[in-house]
């Protein structure tokens, strides 16, 4: 098992500057693109939790549709707890026995007498149990907060309002039992959900951590490690030069599609750096292939799910004229190049930006009269040049 703390790629940075963050009772909230490595950053903080006298509850979200189930995973994330551990759920157990009827039946899970009707009062007093706890402090790692916002928004008037109330019912818990700490993170944009359920205000009490994209040494050492622990195929060894290439042509240094080129590169290992630039291309054009569509196609999937109607039609299209030029299109130029003429350029530059928070494009320039917009991940251009797909009819 590879120990994460020795690497440069290991997140051992980030992982330090949430705990403190945390140390100093501060919430966090880190938003980014899907494969980033969000979910990364939070094993590793799972990890180091034990040996800084914290226990890290990883939670993932993104399946629920109620509350009542995100009361459940959260429940399942402390028995699951790697820095936690049978005594503290024994802990949790002791604190919280008043409210459990002895005599109910003890065959399932440790909390389900906690599931009942009032769960939204036995969520209050088991995070009260957490805060009380004085031997360690206790982080709450939520995954996909905003997937879970969206599936209570999508219910309808209704919905929106549970997501309020949700999120009003974590603000108030959050000031009464601070020595709780709370990070949330998601891959699609939370801030268009807080103003349409009207919760701004809760997502302005969370310090917000920008997590960035390995830097090129990173990479470099990542591709050459996964190669000599046999993660690769074809490989047991990447060269420096080899190395250069595959960072360079993967161009937005996320460590998913690092591994996913590496996973493709066959021959015998180059130094020359023409030679490897060589390797490598052939390795992008194997990608690229149609039976290679899971590489890629969650893009494709998160824009089905998430960008509902009209603004979904031309977030495709904009995609498919951006992915016609590596240097990108001014708003002016890709409103041309779209050709609808029922899309302003306001609602335009209002749809790109929410396409730059989602990791889909990058923009240059914003305070411009005319920014520029192009694809941060050079692969997924290339891959969506090739393939375009369209909106659902």
């Amino acid at each position: 098992m590879t120990d994460y703390a020795t690497k440069s790629y290991g997140r051992v940075e980030e992982v330090a500057a949430i705990y403190r963050h945390f140390t100093a009772n501060r919430d966090v909230s880190m938003a980014g693109p899907r494969r980033l490595g969000k979910t990364f950053v939070l094993d590793r903080l799972a990890e180091a939790a034990g040996g800084l006298g914290w226990v890290a509850v990883k939670v993932e979200v993104g399946g629920c549709g109620d509350s009542r189930a995100f009361f459940r995973s959260l429940c399942n994330g402390i028995e699951g707890s790697r820095s936690g551990g049978r005594r503290a759920i024994a802990w949790i157990q002791q604190r919280l026995g008043q409210i459990i009827d002895p005599r109910s039946d003890s065959s399932g899970q440790w909390y389900q007498p906690l599931i009942s009707l009032d769960h939204e009062s036995y969520f209050e007093r088991l995070i009260k149990a957490l805060n009380d706890d004085h031997e360690r402090r206790w982080a709450l790692l939520i995954d996909e907060l905003p997937i879970f916002l969206k599936a209570l928004h999508d219910q309808g008037p209704e919905g929106v309002v549970a997501a309020r109330n949700f999120m009003n019912l974590s603000s108030r818990l959050r000031a009464a039992y601070p020595r709780v700490r709370w990070m949330i993170t998601g891959s699609i944009g939370l801030e268009p959900l807080a103003r349409a359920g009207d919760y701004m205000g809760v997502l302005a009490k969370f310090e917000t951590f920008d997590l960035q994209p390995l830097s090129k040494t990173q990479a470099k050492e990542f591709v050459k490690d996964i190669a000599q622990e046999g993660r690769l195929l074809y490989r047991q060894t990447i060269t420096d030069a080899e190395a250069e290439a595959l960072v360079a042509a993967v161009g937005w240094r996320a460590a998913y599609y690092l591994e996913a080129l590496a996973k493709k590169l066959s021959g015998e290992p180059c130094d020359d750096p023409n030679g490897a630039k060589k390797l490598v291309d052939e390795a992008v054009q194997q990608l690229l292939s149609p039976a290679e569509a899971t590489t890629f196609g969650v893009w494709e999937e998160h824009l089905r799910k998430h960008y509902r109607d009209n603004q979904g039609a031309i977030a495709f299209a904009a995609l498919t004229a951006l992915s016609k030029t590596g240097d990108g299109l001014s708003i002016d130029a890709l409103l041309a190049a779209i050709g609808r003429n029922d899309v302003t350029r306001a609602e335009l530059r209002a749809l790109l930006t929410r396409l730059h928070v989602e990791g889909f494009i990058t923009m240059s320039d914003w305070d411009g009269d005319d920014p520029t917009a192009a694809f941060l991940n050079p692969l997924l251009r290339l891959w969506w040049k090739r393939f375009q797909p369209q909106a659902a009819a």
